[in-house]
């Protein structure tokens, strides 16, 4: 077996498991923003403003038949990952007696052509969210916002390996995060 089939099949398989963890660890996200300040609010919506334009590159790309079965399922899984990561920040946000943006972020897509070219983009609209929320958490007043915000930013840092090691890319080029 080729090791960029291994890595698509560990990819294939590891994926549908960090769906499951990601959306566990938000239970209590609205519980925390019920007393968040009003950056906080205005920084949740920022990030329900990055998860919709991650379901969007998501279903556009799945929409695109260019996607073998298997990769396409887990990119479902992803866009769940973020409809979840948008729904509990939705909640925080009413939570908290906060109005819910209605933005999306607005993402610049590259030619999609192959199946690499989707992969590669998905990598690069993760590692926006993975640099997002690690730039958003200590802005967070709400300690326990920024946790909540903290397991998000693990879901996405996860996405991020799992569509490098797809590329046949390493899953962590570095020690450190930019």
């Amino acid at each position: 077996m080729r090791s960029s089939d291994a890595s698509r099949r560990r990819f294939v398989f590891t994926a549908p498991a960090v769906a499951l963890a990601g959306f566990a660890l938000l239970g209590d996200l609205a519980d925390a923003a019920a007393a968040a300040e009003p950056n906080d609010v205005a920084l949740l919506n920022s990030g329900i403003e990055l998860e919709r334009a991650g379901i969007k590159a998501y279903t556009d790309a799945a929409a695109t038949g260019l996607l073998s079965a298997d990769v396409s399922k887990v990119a479902l899984g992803f866009r769940s990952d973020h409809a979840a990561h948008r729904d509990a920040l939705i909640s925080a946000v009413r939570a908290a007696n906060g109005i819910v943006t209605t933005r999306t972020l607005a993402v610049d897509y590259p030619p999609l052509r192959t199946q690499a070219d989707i992969l590669a983009f998905a990598l690069s609209v993760e590692h926006l969210a993975a640099n997002t929320y690690l730039t958003l958490i200590p802005k967070l007043q709400d300690r326990d916002l920024a946790k909540a915000a903290g397991s998000i930013l693990g879901i996405e840092t996860t996405h991020v390996a799992l569509l490098a090691q797809a590329l046949g890319q390493p899953a962590y080029p570095q020690p450190f995060v930019e």
